[in-house]
């Protein structure tokens, strides 16, 4: 039997990476104009099944679905909730079917390719079924967007406006939730269904908006001093950076209520530290933005100049620097760290994809899969921008190789991280901490360190040079040339390039 949306049936409000109920517009909308409303949020077997997800992936969000549900009774809203694992258009179809779907709100997904494809497969059903959905934009980022003329207004305007509060309207009232066909319901956190799971023995960081609040409020109490100086080291920056991503990234937090937060701040001895870290805010929606407006980045180069870029290396480098096991410290205790935690800083990050396609000689699309299942913080339109900006394939960014021993010595001089996450080398004397194939081994042999470190499985001299000769010859091609053109008129406002 098929409802009419104009007289009956349930509003549904479908949580995607917006795990929140503060400035949520489809959340408002769906209260105040509502009868009927179920807040739905969804596992599905493709997202289960895909090698960017992960199991930290998964718990995060079973946390945080957790504690909106916990709140949403604390605040005795007549609403409805349920968590389900099954096909997303399945769901819906069901609930049509049994309940009636007076309309559907939710927030545009900044997704992988098979998200997208489940989007336009439920845009067709509910046109034909006329039901409503009201899909919301989130933070100026527009799908197919052309060109940037106005993008940057666009963005201060939204970060500048009202934060949204849901309210019960007044004919919201409770109703009976149906029941779910066999295994659908989830009683606990569903896990992953490939085999590449890293792993990890964590802390990892929990995921709800009560979580998010108290990193926010800590960081803009104190944690921010020292922001600007300590955001290239990876110990220290595990305090000093703000650690916001996470709730950003899974929508525990939306970005105007950092943005307006910062605003706000006032915090004594800090000016440099916050005019560091608020630069940096635009810059999240930017590569969010170069995604939307060429999702094709998700499995080839932005630079479509560089499709025919010689890459040599191996399956064992490929293997080694997974596990952490390439013999070049900073490197191994970078990945160690981010296997178990789930957390890494910029500049590390940076470093790890560095070494992979420069030093290691791999594409980019060998090794990007492995750190999203890593990265807690997993965000598609930031991730697949930055990993082809570090790996030097867009034409427009400086290249930059970075040096992991030169990096090891300037931001973690004292080599305390490189103990932490390398135990073999904690032993090991600090003049060859950085690089310890420069002790002489006979000196290593009696001086009863451990041994079982690898040694370097690549010159990290001469494989960056040979990296930095290939990729800037490359780049003086006619076809990384034009393409890089078409890029800057795209994804670059016209002011940026008088």
């Amino acid at each position: 039997m098929q409802y009419s949306h104009s007289n009956r049936g349930i509003d549904v409000v479908w949580f995607k990476r917006d795990l929140r109920i503060r400035d949520h517009t489809p959340l408002a909308n769906a209260l105040s104009r509502g009868r009927q409303v179920l807040l739905l949020h969804i596992y599905e077997p493709t997202d289960l099944a895909h090698l960017t997800t992960s199991n930290r992936h998964l718990t995060f969000r079973w946390q945080a679905w957790t504690a909106l549900c916990k709140e949403v009774r604390a605040l005795n809203w007549p609403v409805q909730t349920a968590v389900l694992h099954a096909p997303a258009l399945d769901v819906l179809k069901y609930l049509h079917e049994v309940s009636g779907i007076r309309a559907l709100y939710s927030y545009q997904e900044t997704g992988l390719a098979h998200t997208f494809i489940r989007d336009q497969a439920i845009t067709r059903w509910v046109r034909i079924n006329e039901i409503p959905w009201h899909e919301q934009r989130q933070q100026a980022i527009y799908r197919g967007l052309k060109h940037r003329k106005k993008w940057a207004n666009d963005w201060h305007n939204t970060m500048r406006g009202g934060l949204t509060r849901a309210s019960p309207g007044p004919n919201l009232e409770r109703f009976e939730v149906p029941e779910w066909p066999p295994g659908w319901a989830c009683v606990e956190t569903p896990h992953v269904t490939h085999c590449n799971d890293p792993g990890g023995c964590g802390p990892f960081q929990k995921g709800g908006e009560r979580e998010a609040r108290r990193y926010l409020q800590t960081f803009f109490e104190g944690r921010v001093k020292g922001y600007r100086r300590q955001i290239g080291r990876p110990l220290e920056s595990r305090k000093s950076c703000s650690r916001l991503s996470p709730y950003l990234a899974w929508g525990c937090l939306s970005m105007r209520q950092v943005y307006q937060t910062f605003q706000n701040a006032d915090v004594p001895r800090a000016k440099m530290d916050l005019k560091a870290f608020g630069s940096r805010l635009r810059w999240q929606g930017h590569f969010i933005q170069k995604f939307e407006s060429e999702c094709r980045i998700e499995f080839e180069s932005v630079n479509r100049g560089y499709a025919d870029f010689p890459y040599h290396g191996t399956p064992e480098s490929l293997a080694a620097w997974k596990e952490g096991k390439t013999g070049i410290p900073l490197v191994d205790a970078c990945m160690r760290c981010v296997i178990n935690t789930g957390y890494l800083n910029f500049r590390m990050r940076a470093m790890l994809v560095s070494f992979l396609t420069h030093h290691l000689d791999h594409p980019w699309q060998a090794g990007v899969e492995h750190l999203a299942r890593c990265f807690l913080d997993f965000e598609p339109g930031i991730h697949f921008s930055q990993f082809q900006m570090q790996a030097g394939v867009t034409g427009i960014n400086t290249i930059r190789i970075y040096n992991p021993v030169k990096q090891s010595m300037e931001r973690d001089s004292e080599g305390l991280f490189i103990r932490e996450w390398v135990p073999e080398l904690a032993k090991m004397p600090i003049e060859y901490l950085h690089s310890p194939w420069t002790q002489p081994p006979m000196e290593r042999l009696w001086s009863g360190l451990d041994l079982t470190y690898a040694d370097p499985i690549v010159s990290v001299e001469s494989a960056g040079r040979a990296a930095r000769e290939k990729l800037w010859k490359f780049k003086k091609t006619n076809a990384v040339r034009e393409e890089a053109t078409r890029i800057l008129r795209i994804h670059v406002a016209p002011s940026s390039l008088d």
